[in-house]
């Protein structure tokens, strides 16, 4: 597609697990940014701890730990309904920080078991301090299927241990918060990328070929949406990519949809400072706001109105106020995203998700590895 000059989303499928979109207008460092605040900075329940009470089976418990850690486990909504582990008060996990799973399978029949995430079950975490009002709320706003298994009643479940008779598996499984900038179990994609310019109008590709260029290298994906280049076309030297096609596809912990939502917002988290520095010390140099060694509580530094050009209602959410609560400005470009709503973060009227049985996901820590 052509750009427009201004930023532009265009949704072009959005399923359970993938969502495929274009963005326009924006530097290639952008689409990156958003590539890897999706994968890198979006926070899922995981298991981080594994007890063993009892293993007769033929694997090791670092082994078995490895496993769970890599079983997906639902997770939407815990950035407003969780608290990290390292901001609680309790010692060794609570109701406001921790899920707690179980897992018991002894093996009977003469025939092998199959040991799956089905067998996993989720308990009563120990109960936080009942004073601590802030905890209380996070629970209340808590989606009932946090922390069961992604997939939980489907036919095909994952596997974690094969059991023969007599042997026994008898596990205790603590889930935390978390993001995968820490560590890759807490990633809520299993994939994401972007490719730009199909038809190499650009250059940037040098494809290797013996007989037929065209023949043995077939057309991206993104191809049926620009207009291939003609045989005499010139090549513009000055040209640089426009549009970015994206493709998401999650575990199953968090809809992908909002996935994106908490993509932008990360960005944002971390932009909207940033920006707010560099305006205050922009009007420090010319004079319209005094010097930080100045300041007091009556002539703090308030940005002007029209000054916050980053955050506009975002057309992923619909919201008018970014989440690090700066009000975004008429002139924002942004406030003109030709973007799709993927519905609210909690499973709006417009999410395929706002309806449903939710699905949970974990995996361990690196102590039990």
């Amino acid at each position: 597609m052509a750009s427009t000059g201004r930023p532009a989303i265009t949704l072009r499928s959005l399923n359970r697990h993938i969502a495929e979109f274009d963005m326009s207008g924006v530097e290639m460092a952008y689409a990156n940014s958003l590539r890897r605040s999706m994968l890198a900075d979006v926070a899922t329940v995981a298991i981080d701890q594994v007890s063993y009470n009892q293993n007769s089976s033929p694997l090791p418990d670092e082994f078995i730990a490895h496993r769970l850690g890599l079983i997906p486990l639902i997770s939407k909504g815990v950035r407003f309904s969780m608290r990290d582990t390292r901001d609680c008060t309790c010692d060794e996990g609570c109701s406001y920080c921790m899920i707690l799973l179980t897992l018991n399978v002894k093996c009977t029949g003469d025939r092998p078991l199959n040991v799956t995430t089905a067998h996993l079950t989720r308990v009563e975490a120990p109960p936080g301090d009942q004073d601590d009002m802030e905890g209380q709320e996070l629970l209340k706003k808590r989606d009932p299927a946090v922390g069961f298994p992604a997939g939980r009643g489907e036919e095909n479940q994952i596997l974690i241990a094969k059991l023969s008779k007599g042997q026994q598996l008898d596990i205790t499984c603590k889930a935390y918060r978390g993001i995968s900038k820490h560590h890759a179990k807490w990633s809520p994609l299993s994939a994401i990328a972007y490719e730009y310019d199909p038809h190499n109008k650009l250059r940037h590709s040098s494809y290797w070929f013996e007989v037929d260029e065209k023949a043995e290298w077939p057309p991206m994906k993104s191809a049926v949406h620009e207009a291939e280049p003609g045989p005499d076309e010139k090549f513009d030297f000055n040209a640089k990519p426009h549009t970015y096609y994206m493709e998401a596809e999650g575990t199953g912990a968090i809809p992908v949809n909002d996935v994106v939502v908490h993509g932008f917002e990360a960005l944002e988290d971390k932009l909207g400072p940033m920006i707010l520095q560099l305006h205050q010390q922009i009007d420090i140099e010319e004079g319209r706001a005094p010097k930080e060694d100045e300041m007091t509580d009556e002539n703090a530094y308030q940005p002007a109105a029209n000054d916050n050009t980053y955050s506009a209602p975002t057309a992923w959410n619909g919201s008018g106020q970014s989440p690090n609560g700066i009000q975004p400005s008429a002139a924002s470009p942004w406030a003109a995203v030709a973007a799709p709503n993927f519905g609210g973060m909690n499973g709006g009227a417009a999410s395929p998700w706002g309806s449903g049985p939710a699905e949970p996901a974990v995996s361990p820590n690196g102590d039990g590895w």
